[in-house]
C-alpha cells in the first residue's frame, strides 16, 4: 500500500506541475506584473494570511488523525498544503483529498487516515455551505441583484443547504456503507463484493460518525478560524485592488462568490466561468463590472502563490519519504 501511494503521489505531482506551468502560463508575466503593481505589499499579506489559513487546516486535520496515531503537526500542515494545491489545479477539487491521504498515512493506520480527511472535508463542506445560506438572503437583501441572477443565488443556495442536511444524514448512516449498498442495489457491484467492502469500511464508518462529538469540536474551531481567514484574505484583495468595501459587495463576494468559486471548479482551472461569473456579479452589486476580471486576474495570482507552495511542500515531502524507505530498505 505504501509504494502505491508513492507512485500515485509521483504522478499527481507530475500532472500538478504542468496544471501550475499552464496557469503561470496564462496569467502571463504581464499579468503577473500588473497584480503585483496593482496590490503591492497587500499581495503580500494575503499570501501571508493564506499560509495562516493552511495552518488551521493543519491544525484540524492533526486533531482529527491524532486520535489513530501519533501524526507530527508539520506533517498534518504538509498534507494540507500539497492537497490544496492539487485540488486549486485540477477540476473537481477533490483529487487532493487523496493526497492528503497518502501524507499523513506514513504515521497513522490507513483506516484512520482515511476516516480523518473525510471527516475534515465534511466539517469543510458545511462549514462552506452554511456561510452561503445566510449569505444569499443577506445579499439580496442590501443588493438589488438582477432578478435572474437572484433566482440563479436561491436555487444555488437552496440545492447547497439540501445537499448539506444529506451529508448530515448520510454521515450519521456511515458514509461508505451507504453509497456500497446504493451501488449493489444498482447491480454495480455484486453482492459478495458489496458485504466485502462494507466489512472492509465499517470501521472508517465509525469513525466519521463520531463527527461533531467534543473530540471533534476543536477541529472545527481551527476549520472556523481558517475560512475566517481566507474570508479576510478575500477582503484585502477587494481593498487592495481599489474597490470600495461596502457591505453588498463583501458581503456578495464571501457568499454568493463562493458560488461562482464552486461552479468554476468543475472546469478545468475554472478559467472561464470564474471570470464571467465575477463580471456579472460585480455589476450587479453595484462595482465596475470591469472590476470583475480584475479581481479574478489577481485571484488566479493568489491560486499561482499557494500553489506554489504546496507543490513545493509535496516535492520535498515525497523526497523526504522516499529516502526513508530506501534507508529502511
Amino acid at each position: 500500500m505504501g509504494r502505491a501511494f508513492q507512485v500515485f503521489r509521483a504522478l499527481v505531482l507530475v500532472g500538478g506541475l504542468v496544471a501550475f506551468g499552464f496557469l503561470v502560463h496564462r496569467l502571463g508575466w504581464s499579468g503577473i506584473t500588473r497584480v503585483l503593481g496593482e496590490t503591492g505589499l497587500w499581495f503580500v499579506v494575503v499570501a501571508a494570511i493564506d499560509v495562516g489559513s493552511a495552518l488551521c487546516d493543519g491544525a484540524a486535520i492533526h486533531r482529527l488523525a491524532r486520535v489513530h496515531g501519533p501524526l507530527p503537526y508539520r506533517r498534518a500542515v504538509a498534507a494540507q498544503l500539497g492537497g490544496v494545491a492539487i485540488n486549486r489545479l485540477t477540476p473537481g477539487n477533490a483529487l487532493g483529498e487523496p493526497i492528503k491521504v497518502s501524507i499523513i498515512v506514513e504515521h497513522v493506520p490507513r483506516d484512520g487516515a482515511v476516516s480523518a480527511i473525510m471527516m475534515f472535508d465534511v466539517a469543510a463542506t458545511c462549514i462552506a455551505v452554511l456561510v452561503i445560506v445566510i449569505g444569499v438572503p443577506l445579499t439580496l437583501f442590501v443588493a438589488d441583484l438582477p432578478p435572474r441572477l437572484a433566482l440563479i443565488a436561491w436555487i444555488g443556495a437552496g440545492m447547497l443547504l439540501a445537499f448539506g442536511i444529506a451529508l448530515v444524514l448520510l454521515v450519521r448512516r456511515g458514509v461508505l456503507g451507504t453509497s456500497i449498498r446504493m451501488l449493489a442495489r444498482l447491480r454495480l457491484i455484486s453482492a459478495e463484493r458489496a458485504a466485502a467492502w462494507t466489512t472492509a469500511t465499517r470501521v472508517i464508518d465509525t469513525n466519521i460518525a463520531d463527527l461533531g462529538k467534543p473530540r471533534s469540536r476543536v477541529a472545527f474551531a481551527f476549520l472556523f478560524g481558517s475560512r475566517a481567514l481566507h474570508w479576510a484574505g478575500t477582503v484585502v484583495l477587494l481593498h487592495a485592488s481599489g474597490l470600495p468595501l461596502t457591505a453588498p459587495l463583501v458581503i456578495g463576494m464571501l457568499s454568493v462568490g463562493l458560488l461562482v468559486q464552486w461552479a468554476s471548479q468543475i472546469v478545468p482551472l475554472g478559467l472561464g466561468l470564474a471570470d464571467g461569473g465575477n463580471y456579472l456579479l460585480y455589476a450587479a452589486l453595484g462595482a465596475p463590472a470591469a472590476a470583475g476580471l480584475d479581481f479574478s486576474m489577481v485571484n488566479r495570482a493568489r491560486t499561482c502563490v499557494i500553489a506554489g507552495i504546496g507543490l513545493t511542500v509535496l516535492a520535498i515531502t515525497s523526497y523526504v519519504d522516499r529516502r526513508r524507505r530506501a534507508a529502511q530498505e
